[in-house]
């Protein structure tokens, strides 16, 4: 079987994923669902993605839950559900989702590349050889520590490819200035985001990470 190529999936398999994620956590809460999707076949190859929930709070969201596979062991429609479920009730960072709370859950699905990792000559210059914008990171040391960021995230937070290598190093559990290791590997990975415009929309967002905007948090607040 093979992987399914981020060039191939358009606005309807978009739609369709978010679809399948909403009815993953309906089900698995008790709640009925009616939501329909158009079927392509292109979702029965095997694939990589994340499912991020964010609860909406007037304007603004907070991060709900986010759980992904960079392993194509199934396809891409039975990883996004199963990803859906275990960002709802297994992020160890929340509780399980309720059903008080799915009706202001705004739900985005993030498609990746196989992951590759990233060979320089010099550790010095490996934010040379990743492009925020484009490029989401993986952080690993052994088989006890790894981190993941996905490519909207240091767009968001309006990271340089220095800052983004570091973050992630903590993400791992690690110093910051991990990626200076020789142990340490890193891979990179590019990625397609599907998004809800509000919670349960039919409007789907096809969005690239290069397009998203920076936050600008003001921290004096």
């Amino acid at each position: 079987m093979s992987l399914v190529t981020i060039q191939e999936l358009g606005i309807e398999e978009g739609k369709a994923l978010i679809k399948i994620a909403r009815q993953a956590i309906m089900k698995k809460l008790g709640l009925r669902s009616s939501l329909e999707y158009k079927e392509s076949e292109i979702l029965n190859k095997k694939g990589l993605a994340f499912v991020t929930l964010e609860t909406l709070l007037g304007e603004t969201t907070t991060l709900r839950g986010c759980i992904g596979y960079v392993e194509a062991v199934a396809p891409l429609k039975e990883i996004v559900r199963n990803a859906a479920i275990a960002a709802a009730f297994s992020d160890p960072r929340f509780p399980p989702l309720t059903k008080d709370e799915i009706g202001n859950i705004i739900i985005e699905v993030t498609v990746l590349t196989k992951p590759e990792e990233v060979i320089v000559n010099e550790r010095k210059d490996l934010p040379k050889a990743i492009k925020v914008g484009r490029d989401g990171l993986i952080v690993e040391k052994g088989i006890l520590y790894s981190g993941l960021l996905l490519p909207q995230v240091p767009m968001e937070y309006c990271w340089d490819e220095e800052t983004f290598l570091a973050e992630t190093c903590l993400k791992a559990g690690l110093n910051p200035d991990c990626w200076l290791d020789n142990s340490i590997r890193i891979k990179r990975f590019e990625g397609i985001i599907f998004r809800e415009k509000y919670p349960s929309s039919d409007e789907i967002l096809m969005i690239k990470p290069s397009d998203v905007k920076c936050k600008k948090f003001d921290f004096s607040e």
